[in-house]
């Protein structure tokens, strides 16, 4: 089954299937005319003058209450090309996806801040969206949900969710979670950190006492680290240090990788706040955490390494496969090999 589809004039139609990219090339190249019919058939009249002025638009489409795409829209060489994101139909439990064990217990703390990281495609928001669920389905809570489109649409079970979208709903990130500083708000999720501004909000938010989780754009631990702290100057640097390391709750990394059977499963890096991670944290010193993930198993840490490699043993994802997509190939080559 597809996950995304991209429009590009002067090509043939392309679909993502189980992670690779594969043109349809029994269908016609796209025309400048076609695209003008794929982009009136997706945006409404009151969105064409947006998309015009700011060439580029992201919004969610339904179809006929049978199928949600999320639509990009964005001009290149002159011409406007469209991707879409089908959008599954249901939030995934957060047991069923491949995560482990201790995730679960991440989302039952009170206060923090866990952080989901990965690349592009690597299903960081099917993991966001199932542990606002879980949180749904488990505790009475006020959850703020701050999107940029708003995808799932949630019914309230135990909790109250409020879903506000970035541009229609509020002006930016920063500005939505600025106004949560002074709002009854339990649990605050975010799809996007977009400023130094917005991350240090969310910071102080975990240190007001609320349960915070957001999404990174980072590929390692290590990675998400270093480029959180870059954001603040000398003068906020130690404080900035001091609250990732005394509220984090967890970070996850994951990606998706190819299975033998050309499906998708996940491989992930977990860090826990362990006393010795949390002074590294603290003193700044984040190529020593690795190590630390590597030797903390008991404290539920996994490397991303070591969960490639139990995907191999498993029998789930090839040799080679582990090698494309490990942090370190030469300790997977030697763990192989033993």
């Amino acid at each position: 089954m597809a996950t995304d589809i991209h429009f590009v004039v002067g090509n043939h139609p392309f679909l993502r299937i189980k992670g690779s990219l594969e043109p349809l090339e029994e269908e016609e190249l796209i025309t400048p005319e076609v695209m003008k019919s794929i982009i009136s058939f997706f945006v409404p009249e009151e969105k064409l003058e947006i998309a015009d002025q700011k060439k580029e638009l992201k919004f969610i489409y339904d179809w006929l209450g049978k199928a949600r795409f999320r639509v990009h829209i964005f001009q290149q060489k002159g011409h406007y090309s469209v991707s879409l994101k089908i959008i599954n139909a249901q939030i995934r439990p957060l047991a069923e996806l491949g995560l482990p064990k201790i995730v679960e217990t991440f989302i039952q703390q009170p206060k923090g801040i866990i952080f989901i990281a990965g690349p592009f495609n690597s299903g960081r928001s099917t993991t966001l969206n199932s542990m606002i669920q879980a949180i749904n389905q488990t505790r009475a809570e006020h959850i703020l949900y701050l999107e940029q489109p708003i995808e799932y649409l949630f019914v309230n079970h135990k909790s109250v969710i409020e879903q506000r979208e970035v541009g229609l709903d509020v002006e930016s990130f920063a500005s939505g979670l600025a106004s949560a500083k002074d709002e009854d708000v339990d649990v605050v999720a975010v799809a996007k950190i977009d400023s130094p501004q917005a991350l240090e909000l969310l910071l102080e938010l975990a240190e007001s006492g609320r349960l915070v989780i957001a999404v990174l754009d980072y590929d390692t631990t290590i990675a998400a680290l270093d480029g959180l702290i870059s954001e603040f100057n000398d003068a906020k640097l130690s404080w900035a240090r001091n609250v990732l390391a005394d509220f984090l709750v967890g970070m996850i990394v994951q990606r998706l990788v190819k299975t033998l059977d050309g499906e998708m499963t996940l491989a992930t890096e977990i860090l826990t706040p362990s006393a010795s991670a949390q002074a590294l944290i603290k003193e700044g010193r984040f190529s020593q955490i690795e190590s630390i993930i590597q030797t903390s198993k008991a404290e539920g840490m996994v490397s991303l390494d070591r969960s490639l490699i139990e995907l191999v043993k498993a029998g789930k994802v090839s040799s080679e496969e582990a090698l494309n997509q490990a942090i370190d190939p030469r300790s997977i080559k030697n763990l192989l090999r033993k």
